[in-house]
């Protein structure tokens, strides 16, 4: 074994070169290695197979040695560390770590898919229905991470997985910053880095612990996809990064006209150079993709041309001495930012639990600036034979129904993008409550107690016991 500390010091350690350690051939840990399958800056990635499975596997290999720098292994460290503490289906499995000294790697799962990147590639602007699942898929990804106090830092192309489905995973955590661990980048570097075209404001004057970097990150992407260009070019200067601080991209409509306005105000917003003015989480991002007609339109809809040079001079002189909007940790914009769910009993007319509901809805409401509001009615039953008038068609009691849950939800006076109705159909109304808030990432479900039903456990439950018992979520019964 080759020993890069030959004294007799008792601190001295013997160590395998990393480059030794990982040989096509060599058992390391359990893992047959096999080719290397991609050259990063800062990491190599080789097959291998799991003897315990028999299962092929990815192995992440710092890059170590001459000419390599000291980022290469804390960034290494940062990822390991991260993706031990992860448990979401968005991002590769990991299966195993091993020791920096001894063996540095990190094992996961091989997952099908292509590169964001290089669908890019092949496709300079890709139709706009897939860009549209795609940021769908990719805004509950980010979700997943954020919702587990983890932000990526680091989200461009190159980074994120495409499957035939469009599903989407994200890759290389070495840039990440996780609340409850320590951020080694920001200890021992002390300066921001990230990928250029990418990276937010924020992350250039060195701020790592705001999760609405990545919803800057995520607008740029999107801006990509959609027009095959880059909205503040590819910089290679602090400069040049710090242009984006009062520089505005050109609009996405004035290169793609088919691109809709709402689509344009989504991602002008998300590249807001300061974060407060951005989406404040991606779970309402996700929302507002999924339902379109939700989006507050702004002038950024209809922005048709840049800035001036006096208006840009203008913005420029506002932002001398840029200073990054106040933080919000993962935890407090979760609190702040919090889905309801309603569940509206639509079929009856018991005015005063309305008048209940609606006042419970709204004291919560009061102490969440970015709180949004979902309100759902279960329909059990739809006729079986249609009738020709449209109050007697499936799609008709739909329709009136969401009328009621409209005019419920009128007294609440809330902005459009911060609520909704929906009409569901299930013959058992609590469970489809409670996938609903599960599926939505819901925080709170605002219910009202039946009357009528008497509070029996065994041999079955009422409907708002299931859900009292059963949901993933806190649940506020409100009673007359």
């Amino acid at each position: 074994m080759f020993s890069f500390f030959q004294s007799d010091s008792p601190y001295s350690i013997d160590i395998e070169s990393v480059e030794e350690i990982f040989q096509m051939g060599k058992i390391v840990d359990g893992f047959l290695i096999g080719k290397e399958v991609y050259q990063g800056g800062m990491a190599v990635l080789k097959e291998a197979i799991e003897e315990s499975t028999q299962h092929s596997v990815l192995l992440k290999i710092p890059k170590v040695g001459k000419d390599q720098p000291i980022e290469n292994l804390i960034c290494f460290e940062t990822e390991l560390t991260v993706m031990r503490g992860l448990d979401s289906p968005y991002i590769p499995k990991f299966i195993k770590g091993g020791h920096m000294a001894r063996n540095p790697y990190i094992a996961m799962e091989k997952i099908a898919g292509i590169s964001l990147e290089s669908m890019i590639q092949k496709n300079t602007q890709l139709p706009i229905d897939q860009v549209i699942t795609v940021a769908i898929n990719l805004a509950r990804a980010i979700q997943s991470l954020h919702s587990q106090e983890v932000i990526h830092l680091d989200l461009k192309p190159d980074n994120i997985l495409v499957d035939d489905n469009l599903q989407t995973r994200i890759i290389d955590f070495g840039l990440a910053h996780h609340a409850r661990y320590p951020d080694l980048l920001a200890e021992e570097m002390r300066k921001g880095i990230g990928s250029a075209p990418y990276i937010s404001p924020e992350q250039i004057v060195g701020v790592r612990d705001d999760l609405r970097s990545d919803i800057f990150s995520f607008g740029v992407i999107l801006y990509e996809i959609l027009t095959g260009r880059l909205p503040f070019d590819n910089p290679q200067t602090l400069n040049g990064l710090k242009k984006r601080f009062w520089s505005q991209p050109t609009p996405p409509r004035v290169i793609r006209k088919e691109i809709p306005p709402w689509l344009q105000e989504i991602i002008l917003r998300c590249l807001e150079p300061f974060a407060k003015d951005r989406f404040q989480s991606a779970t309402h991002l996700r929302q507002l993709l999924r339902d379109p007609e939700g989006v507050k339109l702004t002038e950024r809809a209809n922005r048709n041309q840049t800035l001036s040079f006096w208006a840009s001079c203008h913005r420029w002189v506002k932002v001398a001495g840029y200073e990054p909007s106040p933080i919000l940790k993962s935890t407090v914009i979760h609190e702040q930012a919090p889905l309801m769910v309603i569940a509206i009993d639509t079929s009856t007319e018991n005015l005063a639990m309305f008048e209940r509901m609606q006042r419970a809805a709204l004291n919560i409401m009061r102490v969440f600036p970015e709180g949004r509001i979902s309100c759902i009615h279960i329909l059990g039953n739809t006729p079986t034979f249609e009738g020709e008038r449209e109050i007697d068609s499936t799609s008709g009691m739909f329709r009136g129904h969401l009328i009621r849950l409209m005019d419920w939800a009128k007294p609440l006076q809330m902005p459009t993008e911060r609520i909704s109705c929906h009409v569901l159909e299930s013959t058992d109304a609590a469970s489809r409550i409670i996938e609903f808030a599960a599926d939505n990432e819901a925080s709170i479900i605002l219910i009202g107690a039946s009357q009528d039903i008497p509070n029996r456990v065994i041999p079955w439950r009422s409907m708002m016991t299931k859900v009292v018992e059963e949901a993933h979520c806190s649940v506020h019964i409100v009673r007359i």
